[in-house]
């Protein structure tokens, strides 16, 4: 597990300021403490504030500093006052990893209106919005990350809204990819699979998913962990990356490519 100053993270993201939303848990936790680790200046940008303020509380008991905003990002005037708040802290924002975003799971013949529409506001609209904001603070170029989903790729029934945002996101990467690159600006997503985090747990206790059966499925035979997700998402924040736009990065130990019947 990644800790707030791990001498193992050999990226180097010194002197950028990188903005992470729904970095408060899970993956998102991860990727805000290796991208600290690799030298950044980190702002967290997540709704549970006091979530959020525990997570800059264990920071600062490890000797570490990073920055919390609270704000629901796809409401408009709190998330371009969050914005706001980092350009005029920092003066401009270097990268940017939209990880923020909500599902929920249910029949399709009865699923509400109102929440498909949620899904998509926050999954899809919301890192449209942060991309806007982002990108205009990127005079001198930047990198976006994108968290989009194994579920991108395939169908899973109950899950319509969920994987029709994470699809969304995909053809959203390459569009800001292909417009943004004159300006120096590279936009990639990482595709994540099975990973061990709070959600996952809650889905194995409830039966809803079976770890032999996804273990069974992924030739790596494992679940992955958040830091699996947050090393790649540091190669896509770096110079390591500089040629890399428009790109989705596959994080599922093979899933995707098993093509196996047995």
């Amino acid at each position: 597990m990644t800790t707030w100053n791990d001498p193992a993270v050999t990226v180097d993201l010194s002197g950028r300021v990188v903005v992470i939303t729904g970095g408060s848990r899970g993956m998102g936790l991860s990727m805000v403490k290796a991208a600290h680790a690799a030298g950044a200046t980190v702002v967290v940008l997540a709704r549970d504030a006091e979530r959020l303020d525990g997570v800059v509380q264990e920071a600062a008991a490890a000797g570490a500093t990073i920055h919390g905003i609270a704000a629901e990002l796809a409401v408009d005037d709190e998330r371009e006052a969050a914005f706001e708040r980092v350009v005029a802290k920092f003066g401009r924002i270097d990268g940017l990893v939209n990880n923020a975003g909500i599902t929920k799971v249910g029949p399709s013949a009865d699923y509400h209106l109102a929440d498909f529409r949620r899904i998509l506001e926050v999954n899809v609209a919301a890192v449209f919005a942060c991309s806007q904001a982002a990108v205009r603070a990127m005079p001198d170029g930047g990198s976006i990350v994108n968290t989009a989903s194994l579920s991108s790729f395939i169908g899973q029934p109950e899950r319509a809204a969920y994987v029709a945002s994470k699809t969304a996101v995909l053809g959203l990467t390459r569009s800001l990819a292909v417009e943004w690159g004159p300006l120096g600006v590279r936009v990639n997503a990482i595709a994540p699979g099975y990973i061990e985090t709070d959600l996952t747990g809650d889905l194995l206790r409830r039966g809803i998913l079976d770890r032999d059966v996804v273990e069974g499925r992924t030739p790596l035979r494992r679940f992955g962990m958040p830091d699996d997700v947050a090393g790649a998402t540091l190669f896509l924040l770096s110079d390591l990356s500089s040629f890399v736009s428009g790109a989705t990065l596959s994080i599922d130990g093979g899933w995707l490519a098993n093509g196996y019947i047995r």
